[in-house]
């Protein structure tokens, strides 16, 4: 080539990379040129702005907006050619071209086919139309607002049929919820949670606070991992027609926790916090000092008077102020084939009992992927938790002689001081300063969890799709409670005590499945099949040590201090467990014309729990609707929109039971008495049958029958739901008192041919006004009757309900009785007092004298009738929310009265309740447990109430959203119970049957204010 050749080319190329330049310039300015800004406002038909409308681009991906509190939006477009599509559920959506015009109106219609949306079920969703069992849902607008720890909370008293207590008032405790009645008298009552696919196991993940004389405290919740900011909806699978896919894990019901995904509609950064003080709620009406001195004067005790000039108000000593803040910061965003969520999370929640702390931090990562023309497609869910809690000196069953906090400050004498001259603690010459408790005992447990699913999907053909789901949960709990060495008097271990404490569980789970979605004509078919495998392992392990050597020195931080380390002191325990379910299930949902509606479930599952002779199990359901809306001689009613009946019948079964006892079991001891317990492999000293084989266990059955009716009026304005369900539980899974001689061991676990009925009605109603240029409001409520009954028992009475306190050692104040709910209150009638001031209870059998066969079922923990109801207003930028919740027909065992408030402790010199200080009762009264002590359970609480401020940002280019708010929990509570508050729970099992309603040393539950900020990018 020429060199004049290669001088043309070279100058060729530099006069093209000008034109370019020069192109791309005119280009920019071109559209830097016509770039429209637009800004309106998005009404309904009534005129009234619509918040949350999604206002995008068409045929962009990322550029959009949503309106604010009042309806307004601001989004810059690239020329007047733009089409803006706005949409909304509950609305049609509208697509409007921008035009010559910078300033848009756009009014909404309502949508009638609003109640079609997404709910979730197993393995999949639906429409609401399309649904034909029992399913309530509680989306993020509807939450429960507050300092909120689990899940459960969330949805409190908004879905019928499904009721949820606090076990107690700690952070983070236990919540007991139960879907349409307990169905088990052994244990295993609570639902089936699902997270984002993938079915948790129920074990308990963190450590309780151990007995180091102080008694012992339960663990925490174990979904406390899960940070509610990050759940989308919470969808509860009520009856056997919608649960049935979930097999021998079903009976209890299925809540179904959807996290938040990422959107290419949505992109950008949030943030929310608040900042919250709680105070105790409602104290205990004890014994003012001028009150305890004039007894003790009346009944010529002046010894029990410390100093007359002191009035120690001993719960104000170990309560305080409480403080909490809480911080939400999410990511999201993505293209049209790729999106992701990250969002990162702190609790700092203090207790209102010193020395009390919740702290959780939590991250989370949630992408999907589409690839091959969405013909492939990945989700990978991740969430990680850490909690990290200190425990108050509390006991959930106080002994006569560990006592705990709660009980020594109730009891506490109001003319002791607090401290001495010189700043010492106070020791009290009778009973325990409680403060010393605070002081002394140390108890730490910190969480790590992670929970993670990678699912996967193929669209093989046109509506046949293949799916995978990997998950993996893993949880370590590790514990540290001690009693430091402090060589005071009254302690059971007053030269200190540690114990050291470790759970380790995880489940692994894959599941394959095919979804097949085909039309012929007017029927439609949605099929599903597929295989489970989950497979749980988990594994516990304890060790202590005694009497430090030094008190410069915490023994959970260095064990070497211990100088008593014998094994009979300080044994080492531990136990492991590993168990395995495989399933196989498959679904069909039919429908023809739109009209009529089929779903069809069975599921077979294989636990390791049970024998080999009933190793797999099968679970049926079937449920049909019937769309009364889309029939022509209801066309004509324009003001209903929509209208369906349906009804289901099928069974669910029940695994939640200790693994291997369909195994032989020994253990080490004397056995028979004579020092030679039989074994497998003949006569061996040292080792007895704890428990013999039985290969015949089998799952607990329900079987239940659900009616249903949905309705919709005036555009969906006014909907609601009405449900009649039936449920039975049989083959009651318990371990019996075995009367054969010959047995080898004196129980045996097997399955009793009984019945548990759960009956009930529940009702659902929701009406939304039509909205207007000033207000919006909105009301809303569910009820729900139960009717609960033990049938077929073979026994008469089987007992439950262990309380304890001094002088109540072994006493149980429930039992599970033909004809009656599940764990009664089965107890001796107070009559009064005598005339020698001295209890009476009534003659039930007329044989003159009073004994355990005069008891009488004398009440039931077990509600009949719950409720709520909740309203919002609207006004501008304003909305107020408040939600109430109750329950009626139930009755609490007040057992911290009956073991620490009555008159000979008071007599004693120990301080006891207003309420049980009773004229004419004798100084030598016994503490016997009877319904003196059984008190009426009703209340009705003002839950939460919220007044939040919507700014407008509609002129903010960079910020999408901002509020403020302000919010109150537990805010009044009626009721005429004497404790802390109703809403109790404490475990009080006996052998393994179930105990409901039972109140002892409660941790007292809070009342809440909180300031917060949202706010969006």
């Amino acid at each position: 080539m020429s060199l004049q050749l290669r001088k043309f080319r070279m100058h060729l190329v530099r006069l093209m990379m000008v034109v370019f330049v020069l192109q791309g310039m005119a280009m920019h300015a071109l559209f830097a040129g016509t770039v429209v800004g637009i800004s309106g406002r998005v009404i309904d038909d009534a005129g009234q702005g619509l918040p949350g409308v999604n206002v995008v681009l068409k045929g962009s991906t990322n550029t959009g907006t949503t309106t604010d509190g009042n309806g307004q939006f601001r989004l810059d477009v690239p020329n007047q050619n733009a089409v803006l599509v706005f949409s909304s559920i509950g609305y049609v959506t509208q697509e409007v071209t921008v035009g010559t015009r910078t300033v848009l109106s756009v009014t909404m219609q309502t949508d009638t086919r609003s109640l079609n949306e997404v709910v979730v079920v197993g393995y999949g969703t639906q429409q609401r139309a399309d649904v034909t069992g029992a399913i309530g849902s509680v989306g993020e607008k509807d939450f429960n607002r507050g300092v909120i720890t689990s899940p459960e909370q969330l949805i409190q008293g908004k879905l019928s049929g499904v009721n949820i207590t606090g076990n107690t008032g700690e952070p983070g405790a236990n919540q007991t919820i139960i879907v349409r009645g307990p169905g088990s008298i052994r244990s295993g009552n609570t639902p089936l949670f699902v997270v984002d696919g993938v079915p948790l196991d129920n074990s308990v993940v963190s450590t309780g606070s151990a007995n180091v004389g102080f008694g012992s405290s339960a663990p925490l919740n174990p979904l406390n991992f899960i940070n509610p900011a990050d759940i989308e909806s919470v969808d509860v699978l009520k009856d056997a027609s919608a649960t049935a896919i979930y097999g021998s894990r079903g009976a209890n019901g299925v809540v179904i926790i959807t996290t938040k995904k990422g959107s290419a509609k949505k992109s950008g950064l949030s943030y929310s916090n608040y900042f919250g003080a709680s105070t105790v709620a409602n104290k205990i009406d004890l014994l003012t000092a001028e009150e305890f001195i004039r007894f003790q004067d009346a009944n010529n005790r002046p010894a029990n008077i410390y100093n007359r000039n002191i009035s120690t108000d001993w719960q104000d000593q170990i309560l305080r102020t409480a403080f909490t803040q809480n911080h939400n910061l999410a990511l999201n965003g993505g293209s049209e084939n790729s999106t992701y969520y990250v969002s990162l999370s702190l609790l700092n929640q203090e207790g209102i009992i010193k020395t009390n702390e919740l702290k959780r931090y939590t991250g989370r990562i949630n992408f999907t992927q589409k690839l091959l023309d969405d013909r492939l497609g990945v989700s990978v869910n991740f969430t990680a938790g850490h909690t990290n809690n200190r425990a108050a000196p509390r006991n959930d069953f106080a002994g006569a002689n560990s006592g705990s906090l709660i009980p020594d400050a109730l009891g506490a004498n109001p003319t002791y001081p607090v401290r001495n001259p010189d700043g010492s603690l106070f020791v009290f010459p009778q009973g325990r300063n409680p403060l010393a408790d605070l002081e002394l005992f140390d108890s730490y447990a910190r969480t790590d969890r992670v929970l993670g699913n990678i699912e996967g999907r193929l669209k093989l053909i046109k509506g046949l799709e293949y799916r995978i789901n990997f998950a993996i949960d893993r949880s370590v709990g590790n514990g540290e409670t001690q009693v430091k060495r402090s060589g005071l008097p009254k302690l059971d271990f007053p030269e200190g005590r540690a114990v050291f404490a470790k759970n380790e569980s995880s489940s692994n789970l894959i599941e394959n499945y095919l979804k097949y979605a085909f039309s012929v004509g007017n029927n439609t078919f949605d099929v599903l099949a597929g295989h489970s495998y989950q497979r749980f392992f988990q594994r516990t392990n304890s060790s202590s040590i005694n009497n430090f050597s030094t008190s410069e020195i915490d023994a959970i931080y260095n064990p070497g201090i211990g100088t008593s380390l014998s094994i009979s002191q300080n044994p080492i325990l531990g136990s492991a467990s590993i168990n395995e379910l495989q399933s196989f299930y498959g679904r069909v949902n039919y429908a023809f014309a739109d009209k009529y509606l089929l779903t069809a479930t069975v599921r077979a599952d294989g636990s390791s729990k049970f024998g080999a002779n009933n190793r797999y199990g099968l679970f049926p359901s079937v449920s049909g609707a019937w769309k009364l809306k889309n029939e022509a001689f209801l066309s004509g009613l324009n003001f209903v929109s929509d209208l369906k009946l349906r009804a289901g019948w099928g069974q669910t079964g029940n695994q939640e039971i200790p693994g291997k006892i369909t195994l032989p079991l020994l253990t080490s001891g004397t056995g028979n008495g004579q020092g030679y317990p039989l074994t497998e492999s003949g006569i061996t000293p040292g080792y007895t049958y704890s428990r013999t084989a039985n290969p015949d266990i089998k799952w607990e059955v329900t079987t239940q029958t659900n009616i249903g009716l949905d309705f919709g009026l005036f555009g969906g304005a006014l909907s609601g739901t009405v449900d009649y369900f039936y449920k039975n539980t049989s083959d009651m899974l318990l371990n019996i008192t075995v009367s054969d001689p010959v047995s080898p061991t004196g129980s045996r676990w097997q399955n009793v041919d009984m019945n548990v009925i759960n009956e009930g009605l529940e009702l659902g109603l929701n009406y939304a006004s039509p909205r207007n240029s000033k207000v919006y409001w909105q009301l809303g409520g569910n009820a729900t009757f139960l009717r609960n009954e033990v049938q077929n028992a073979p026994f008469s009475f089987l007992r439950t309900g262990s309380i304890s306190g001094p002088g109540l050692s072994g006493v149980t104040v429930s039992g599970n009785l033909n004809g009656y709910p599940i764990a009664s209150f089965y107890l001796q009638e107070f009559t009064g007092l005598n005339e020698n001031g001295l209890n009476a209870f009534r003659d039930v059998n007329g044989d003159g004298t009073i004994s355990a066969a005069d008891r009488i079922v004398a009440g039931s923990p077990i509600p009949n009738f719950t409720y709520n109801f909740n309203g919002n207003v609207g006004y501008k930028g304003f909305d107020l929310s408040v939600n109430f919740n109750g329950v009626s027909g139930n009755k609490i065992y007040n057992n911290t009265a009956n073991a620490y408030f009555n008159l000979p402790q008071l007599a004693s010199g120990q301080n006891i309740a207003q309420a049980y200080v009773t004229a004419n009762e004798s100084n030598t009264n016994s503490a016997t447990a009877s319904t003196r002590f059984l008190e009426s359970g009703n209340f009705m609480r003002l839950n939460n109430a919220t007044l939040r401020y919507n700014f407008n940002t509609a002129k903010i280019n960079w910020l999408k959203n901002l509020s403020v708010f302000a919010t109150g929990q537990n805010l009044l509570t009626f009721t005429n119970y004497t404790g802390f508050d109703p809403e109790v729970n404490v475990p009080a099992n006996t052998d393994g049957i179930i105990a409901y309603g039972i109140d002892i040393t409660n941790y007292p539950r809070a009342r809440t204010y909180l300031l917060g900020i949202n706010v969006s990018f």
